[in-house]
């Protein structure tokens, strides 16, 4: 709904998106996975519904401004799902990831903590590695895809 402003052709999209997960029944991991997909999917469609209709607008500006709008809502939803699987994670390495993606180098983190740097190094890469065993390889790149850190 917040990508078009017709809740009808919100609707239709959605039902696009389950019935073709219906006609293709893919395989998921989890619920995060599935989530993603159901996410990227529906995004998809909704950016090629727009491309489609194409309106005319007043004004290059407001033009200009929706792929930027597109680009907030999809890292927004990024971040929220992101967000929830760090929170699976142990609290040291949730604090490790939170401080590292608000753009802190290994050392600032580090000492940020209080601890070893090669320590901040070891807990981001068991996190990373968990949330491959977790989630798969295609939500880490997915979501780095859509996270600049």
């Amino acid at each position: 709904m917040k990508l078009l402003s017709s809740r009808p052709d919100s609707e239709d999209i959605v039902q696009d998106v389950f019935l073709n997960i219906w006609r293709v029944k893919p395989v998921f991991k989890n619920e995060i996975a599935f989530k993603s997909y159901l996410y990227l999917s529906t995004r998809n469609r909704c950016i090629d519904f727009l491309r489609k209709k194409r309106p005319v607008y007043e004004s290059i500006e407001i033009a200009q401004e929706i792929p930027n709008e597109i680009d907030y809502l999809i890292k927004e939803e990024a971040f929220r799902i992101l967000d929830k699987a760090i929170a699976t994670l142990s609290p040291q390495a949730q604090e490790v990831l939170n401080l590292s993606m608000k753009g802190l180098s290994v050392k600032e983190v580090a000492n940020e903590l209080s601890i070893l740097v090669n320590t901040v190094k070891t807990i981001k890469l068991r996190a990373y590695r968990i949330l491959r065993e977790n989630y798969g390889d295609s939500f880490v790149l997915i979501m780095l895809s859509y996270i600049s850190f």
